[in-house]
């Protein structure tokens, strides 16, 4: 049993058509402007509207995938072409998954 003093992960249901800001992104995953471009330049996060000059709004869905490019990089020791490299192959692992459970299904 956990107790009351104990740190708890807070979740939050995020609608994928809602945007954010690149300092909303940055204060919600407690990182810097800096290293959020450096994502969006090794196509791991992509603005909403593509372009590469600001000011930029993100999907909220890219909270998840910012959170999962910080644990790689403080876990792992990995670099930002690392992050892009694990993330691009973990997303096709989830994809391969999807289509396996589709052909179970069949």
């Amino acid at each position: 049993m956990v107790s009351e003093s104990e740190e708890t992960p807070v979740c939050q249901l995020v609608d994928e058509l809602h945007t954010i800001t690149l300092g909303q992104l940055c204060r919600s995953c407690g990182v810097h402007a800096e290293w959020v471009t450096l994502l969006v330049e090794h196509g791991v996060i992509e603005p909403e509207d593509g372009s590469r000059v600001g000011p930029w709004q993100f999907r909220t869905t890219h909270l998840r995938r910012v959170h999962t490019a910080l644990h790689l990089q403080r876990d792992l020791d990995l670099n930002i072409p690392g992050v892009a490299l694990a993330l691009d192959l973990m997303d096709q692992i989830e994809d391969l998954r999807y289509r396996l459970e589709a052909l179970d299904e069949s």
